[in-house]
């Protein structure tokens, strides 16, 4: 566990401190390191019984994304992870993990039933799967309340992998809320491809979130096994939460893009500028070159990055409220939110990061 060095170096000092005594010290800081180690233990024995082991069979790989090489998605040849999300059997993955489009997927639960699973649904931006098997009764876990989630708090990361029998566990902290984008939880806990689907959770067993490898891009999820940033992410019960109808339903989730390039209005910057002719949603809905975007859904816009955040609360066929600025009036408009493909031909559309 990653935490077991800082806690022996607790050990070591409380050891050599003339303050604590020759003697006693180390009993005392040897039983605060078992005290810390039966924590983690029962925090995992907790949720232990709603992790799944996942494993694949067959599929193709995928086509390579307009503007991109061809992946290698070497990540789903072993062992992967869920987590039961209901107990009439959604189970909870993510997509990393299905890249392959299998044909056969295999789910082994933690009393050893198996069954064969259907892939249902998937986020694409939160790169979250939705599973279902025909079983009922399941030890769905508990989540902990978002409101109640804290950087600094320990985090614990855990899944099937490597042909490992028993959930591989790691320790860390919560670092930072609403990151990559605003849909995840960001912890230092070690998270590897083992680990992706599974639970992040607190030290009372309770879920914070579902693994994800949201700080990859595409050329990194093709070779993911070799990645390790030292930071990772998991995406919370809000997001999943808001999408639980339309994901259970079969209806996957794209990111939604507005068919503009923009650039920072201002210094400091206050919106953001079309500076190309708008494509797809934007230029059916009336935007033009130089307009100005100063609220998205009510939500004051003033870089990118707080229009990513907007719309990763929205996904591809929700509308959406664009106020904007044209000489010196201000104008609002409503349009539809498109998928990349739905943006037009390449000579005209945005670059695909553009939203």
């Amino acid at each position: 566990m990653r935490a077991t060095p800082y806690l022996l170096m607790l050990v070591l000092a409380a050891w050599v401190s003339p303050a604590l005594g020759a003697q006693s010290a180390p009993a005392d800081a040897l039983a605060d390191l078992a005290a810390h180690q039966d924590v983690f233990r029962n925090a995992l024995a907790t949720v232990a019984p709603s992790i799944v082991r996942i494993e694949t069979i067959g599929g193709a790989l995928p086509p390579a994304a307009r503007g991109q090489r061809p992946p290698a998605f070497r990540q789903a040849d072993g062992p992967t992870t869920g987590l039961i999300w209901t107990s009439d059997g959604y189970i909870l993955s993510s997509t990393i993990n299905f890249a392959r489009d299998p044909t056969v997927i295999t789910l082994t639960l933690a009393d050893k039933r198996q069954f064969i699973a259907r892939l249902v649904s998937r986020d694409t931006v939160g790169r979250i799967a939705v599973l279902k098997i025909d079983a009922a009764d399941l030890p769905a876990p508990r989540w902990a309340p978002a409101d109640q989630v804290r950087p600094g708090q320990w985090a614990l990361a855990a899944g099937y992998g490597f042909g490992s029998d028993t959930p591989a566990l790691s320790v860390g902290i919560v670092s930072a809320l609403h990151r990559a984008g605003g849909v995840a939880i960001q912890t230092d806990a070690k998270i590897s491809p083992a680990h992706y689907g599974g639970p992040l959770f607190d030290v009372e067993g309770r879920v914070l979130g579902i693994c994800t490898p949201l700080g990859l891009n595409e050329d990194e999820l093709a070779n993911v096994e070799l990645y390790d940033s030292g930071i990772a992410f998991a995406v919370g019960p809000e997001r999943l939460e808001r999408l639980a109808t339309r994901l259970r339903s079969g209806h996957d989730v794209h990111r939604g893009l507005l068919g503009v390039i923009l650039r920072p209005e201002g210094d400091p910057p206050r919106a953001l500028r079309v500076i190309q002719p708008p494509s797809g949603p934007a230029a059916a809905a009336g935007l033009a070159k130089d307009d100005v975007i100063t609220h998205v859904d009510d939500a004051p816009i003033h870089s990118t990055t707080e229009l990513r955040r907007v719309l990763n609360r929205k996904s591809a066929g929700e509308d959406v409220r664009v106020r904007y600025q044209r000489g010196g009036a201000t104008q609002e408009l409503t349009l539809t939110l498109a998928t990349i493909d739905q943006l037009g031909p390449p000579a005209t559309q945005p670059a695909a990061s553009a939203p």
